[in-house]
């Protein structure tokens, strides 16, 4: 996962080294405040398993607190400080200079100067990630305060800031979501900065917030769940991501998550997630997976994919391999393509393989495919669009 659900505690543990070290203190780092420290010295996409425990046992409560108090402490520029911050800001030259002022704005802001410290950065593309970074500590450290700031403000900044919020104070943060009118449940992204904010506590509750909305007859609720698992796969660990998949509620949900985890999971280690995806329940979870799982094979492993799809009896998730592998194979060896499509035994799911690889074919050898096509089970309309796209592709 990003490491942007971390970033409130470790610019926290950064402005109290910093200004630890220009005081001379030598007081030791409490367990919470090392395990952060050490975990801003990895890269961002290394986020463990073992630190979304510790957010799950409640430590990101109290780290949040700890930094709110800190930061009381030691962040007390001027407001003309804050404003000579933004203009070198600005001016930066270099990279490593904009991110070293960067960092300072984010270790000295507190619920008290962040309007200002706004102000500083306020000119910044709305989706550059430090725009993002920065209403997502404002929202951990000053909760509903600076979510009803973006209210009022013709940024995006209301879903990043109820983000930052959730990820420190969940509780707090859905029970004002949930007092919110439907229409503005849906608009400015808030639903999604919350989900956000609750995958970084614990994909669970994450989880069962895309339920309730559901529930609520929210359309978009499965588009949440696929939010949530790629968030869940970025964890480091697709064999962790998929056991994980496999412990939700059966259903449109669960189906989701495992399409959005098999693709990542079949790209990482495709014969694993093939064993994965032959355990999964019957539904389009499993054929999704099987599917995804026989195309990266066959990438890799043509011959080996194949004689394991030879032996698998015939059923939807079958299919589902066959069209993964018929559509991979077909952009280097169109004849295998098309012969493999043709063993699907779903008359919608073959023609819909026959299509793909035949567009492959026309792209590899046209004359050749003009002539399997003539010959094909594809009607004079199917016929005529693999030809469409074949010749708008060329």
């Amino acid at each position: 996962m990003k490491s942007s659900h971390l970033i409130h505690l470790v610019w926290a543990i950064v402005a109290v080294a910093a200004f630890t070290i220009g005081s001379q203190k030598n007081e030791s780092l409490t367990d919470d405040e090392e395990a952060a420290q050490k975990s801003s010295q990895v890269e961002s996409s290394s986020r463990t398993r073992d630190r979304s425990q510790t957010t799950r046992d409640g430590n990101s409560n109290r780290a949040r607190e700890i930094s709110r108090d800190q930061q009381i402490q030691f962040a007390n520029l001027s407001d003309s400080a804050i404003r000579e911050l933004g203009i070198d800001f600005k001016s930066a030259k270099t990279p490593l200079e904009r991110h070293q002022i960067f960092t300072q704005i984010l270790a000295n802001l507190t619920p008290k100067n962040a309007l200002l410290m706004r102000e500083q950065i306020v000119h910044l593309d709305t989706d550059s990630s430090e725009f993002r970074d920065f209403h997502y500590q404002w929202g951990s450290i000053a909760g509903e305060e600076a979510v009803l700031n973006g209210a009022e403000t013709p940024e995006r900044d209301m879903a990043t800031t109820l983000a930052g919020w959730t990820s420190a104070d969940p509780e707090a943060a859905l029970a004002y979501f949930n007092g919110l009118e439907a229409d503005r449940q849906n608009g400015s992204g808030l639903k999604w900065g919350a989900v956000y904010g609750l995958v970084e506590v614990d994909p669970n509750l994450a989880v069962r917030f895309a339920m309730d909305r559901q529930e609520a007859g929210d359309s978009e609720a499965n588009r949440l769940m696929d939010l949530i698992a790629r968030q869940v796969i970025k964890s480091g660990d697709p064999a962790e991501a998929a056991n994980w998949a496999t412990t939700l509620p059966g259903g449109e949900m669960q189906d989701s998550a495992i399409r959005r985890i098999s693709e990542e999971y079949a790209e990482q280690n495709p014969v694993a997630a093939v064993g994965w995806a032959e355990t999964l329940p019957d539904g389009k979870g499993k054929n999704r997976a099987m599917r995804e799982s026989f195309s990266e094979w066959a990438r890799d492993n043509p011959t080996a994919a194949a004689e394991r799809l030879s032996s698998l009896p015939d059923s939807p998730e079958r299919d589902s391999a066959a069209y993964g592998f018929a559509t991979r194979v077909a952009w280097e060896d169109p004849v295998a393509g098309v012969e493999w499509a043709n063993t699907i035994s779903d008359e919608k799911t073959r023609t819909n393989a026959l299509m793909e690889t035949g567009r492959a074919y026309f792209r590899k050898a046209p004359e050749a495919a003009q002539q399997w096509l003539s010959n094909s089970s594809l009607n004079a309309e199917q016929q005529k669009r693999v030809l469409s796209r074949s010749r708008r592709r060329g």
